[in-house]
């Protein structure tokens, strides 16, 4: 709503503008152009000058002249597209003004800003590109008809007429059309042409002159205060190279801090690359160190390729950035439920809201990548712990971890892509109709799933005919068919004596030496081939390359669900697994009489134990059982949002989106104006 009002206010001010150079151009003199007489736009003081083309108008040589209506039509052509375009011409410069933006971003005046700047340049862009052109021609043709072509090169107005012909294109084209044909740095110099395009209408006549010098002066002036007061040179960078790109993390000043707060943009330069190259980039923060800020740089243009390649030898080299920078992302504050959709790289940003906003808002994430290491390394630094689904649609080739696919969380991740239609209004109608509540469905399908392995646990034991390898192998693999990995179900670790985590599993499956080799043909062997625990402690075999993958999926998996097991004491009256990892795992404090009814391959003990955790409260959770998946179809949503109120219910949802595949920002457009949801997105694709 607020992007229609900004948008339509500023078009209601180009149709005042042009609607006042109609009124002044053909009302009668003093108040207008037109001679009472003739009736005709002349120079009523000069005939000489009527004849060459002129009329004296508040000190300036004006060619202005139209006599006959072929003439004065097209005079009204080229004065409407030129004083329609005053608005914005301002905004094209204001929209850049990013230390004021940022400034004004914190002001009482935000709320009157558009939260998507870049989308209102290029619309004041685009606008200028055809307005220019249009008001040359009919200026042109009306020149030709009076005989007075030689304007073009002989008055000021025509010369830097000519000059705004030839610039405007170079600015405007390749930024719109080319960007696939035409490098981003080539583009960038092409775009700094706007400095000679409003020098030229400084001196092109009338008063677009003062307002182009303001314009042009308050930019050059917000440049001058980025560079010397939100640029700062990080002396010690760390750089983590994954296939697809690259991971920087910096500390950056407490006044960086203090001005960006969440999330935000910045621009990279890295010397020791080009000195000349500033990019864009979104910031996230640091998991673990919040004042840490970092940056992926997707391995797509020339720079970042260079960036990927120069990376292959460790450095540590300092960088300089500019900001940071408010963002569309921003706006996720103004919404108690977010849908935060993202398209590759765009999943940064999401990162930050997720963080800022988990504990006092619903933040849904729908990712879609198709780089299968993008997604294993995202996973590590995904905020899950919150009351969102998390969506991730993979579109790779390649065939990514069976675990990964089965999870049975609220963090899903699904082969295909995102149809943005079914997924968005099964969002809402689940949580407002408390039907598809996330944090509902994670607790009661763990606990669920929990006591199907027990009972599969006792069948075992009973049936006799397995050893202790098999009967962990059949446990994996159960698990591992209703989403879950069976270490996740009793993941509880015991401290080490350095501080840190160590797996441990039953005492009864410890002391087995099983070569890798042997694990081939067991279903979830892939899985269990990670979490034997030899012994007590975890062995450390060398790894081969395919090894290395396989622990790298699981630790990925790990982290993705190491969050949604972190509210279970809300669905079980129980202690903790903690306590069966204590008593029947083989910890140091454990009898010598556990670990002899362990190590005969009895599992009552650890049955008895572990089915302690199994049982759910219902005084403590009273929660409905989710039965909307947001992937699948559901005839009942559609209509169902629809139904809602849109000032009440639908206005505390925001679709925020940050990514540049077309097709998700149109579906995303179509589906802000059918529910009336709000819409804010963030594209680098400059």
């Amino acid at each position: 709503m607020k992007r229609l009002f900004v948008f339509g206010t500023i078009k209601v001010a180009q149709i005042l503008c042009a609607i006042y150079i109609l009124v002044l151009t053909f009302s009668s003199s003093p108040l207008g152009l037109k001679d009472p007489k003739s009736k005709e736009i002349v120079d009523i003081q000069s005939s000489q000058n009527t004849a060459n083309g002129f009329i004296l108008f508040n000190g300036d040589y004006r060619p202005i002249v139209a006599e006959g209506n072929y003439q004065k039509l097209c005079l009204a052509v080229s004065r409407i597209s030129a004083f329609s375009m005053y608005p914005v011409m301002i905004l094209v410069f204001l929209t850049k003004c990013k230390a004021a933006l940022t400034f004004l971003s914190k002001t009482p005046f935000s709320m009157y800003m558009t939260d998507d700047t870049h989308a209102l340049h290029i619309y004041a862009g685009c606008f200028i590109f055809w307005g220019a052109f249009i008001h040359a021609i009919f200026h042109v043709l009306r020149w030709a008809d009076q005989g007075h072509i030689a304007l073009l090169w002989e008055h000021q107005t025509g010369f830097t007429g000519v000059v705004i012909l030839v610039v405007t294109p170079l600015i405007v084209v390749p930024m719109i059309c080319w960007k696939e044909k035409i490098r981003y740095e080539i583009r960038k110099g092409l775009h700094y042409l706007f400095y000679v395009f409003a020098i030229c209408m400084c001196f092109h006549g009338g008063y677009i002159g003062y307002v182009l010098g303001f314009c042009i002066s308050l930019y050059s002036l917000d440049m001058m205060y980025i560079t010397l007061f939100m640029t700062e040179k990080i002396e010690t960078t760390t750089f983590q190279v994954l296939s697809s790109g690259v991971l920087m993390s910096m500390n950056v000043s407490k006044s960086f801090q203090k001005r960006g707060g969440q999330g935000g943009f910045a621009y990279v330069c890295l010397p020791w690359v080009d000195r000349n190259q500033w990019h864009a980039f979104s910031l996230f923060e640091h998991p673990s160190n919040p004042s840490k800020r970092q940056v992926f740089m997707l391995k797509t243009g020339d720079w970042t390729r260079a960036v990927h390649e120069a990376l292959q030898r460790n450095t540590v080299r300092p960088v300089w950035v500019q900001g940071p920078f408010v963002s569309p992302y921003s706006q996720a504050e103004a919404y108690d439920n977010q849908i935060l959709v993202a398209s590759g790289i765009g999943i940064t940003p999401a990162l930050s809201v997720i963080r800022a906003h988990r504990d006092s808002r619903r933040s849904n994430l729908i990712w879609a990548v198709r780089d299968p290491s993008m997604l294993q390394f995202f996973l590590e630094h995904l905020y899950l712990d919150h009351d969102g689904w998390n969506l991730i649609f993979y579109t790779g080739k390649e065939t990514l971890n069976p675990a990964l696919i089965s999870l049975n969380t609220n963090v899903r991740v699904i082969n295909g892509r995102p149809d943005l239609r079914i997924i968005i209004p099964n969002i809402i109608y689940g949580i407002e109709s408390l039907l598809g509540l996330p944090e509902s469905y994670t607790p009661r399908e763990i606990s669920r799933v929990r006591e199907m392995v027990t009972e599969k646990m006792y069948d075992l034991e009973r049936c006799g005919v397995m050893n202790n390898f098999e009967k962990l192998v059949e446990l994996t693999s159960f698990a591992s068919r209703h989403g879950f990995i069976l270490t996740e179900l009793m993941r509880d670790m015991e401290e080490a004596k350095q501080g840190a985590q160590v797996q441990r599993i039953p005492t009864c499956f410890q002391g087995m030496q099983v070569p890798a080799h042997d694990l081939e043909g067991f279903p979830g062997a892939n899985n269990l081939s990670l979490v034997i625990d030899f012994g007590g402690d975890m062995v450390h075999q060398e790894e081969t390359d395919s090894t290395k993958r396989v622990d790298q999926w699981h630790s990925n998996a790990n982290v993705s669900k190491n969050n949604a097991f972190e509210h279970e004491s809300d669905c079980s009256s129980t202690p903790s697994i903690s306590s069966l990892t204590q008593e029947y795992l083989g910890s140091e404090s454990s009898s010598s009489s556990n670990r002899t009814a362990m190590s005969g391959g009895d599992l009552s003990e650890l049955l008895k134990a572990f089915a302690k955790n199994t049982k759910v409260d219902s005084t403590t959770y009273n929660a409905p059982l989710c039965s909307v998946d947001p992937w699948d179809d559901n005839d009942q949503a559609k209509d169902y949002v629809k139904n809602l109120d849109r000032g009440s219910v639908l206005s505390t949802w925001g679709i925020l989106y940050c990514g540049g595949n077309k097709h998700i920002g149109n579906d995303l457009k179509r589906i802000s104006n059918q529910y009336g949801i709000s819409l804010n997105q963030e594209t680098f694709t400059w």
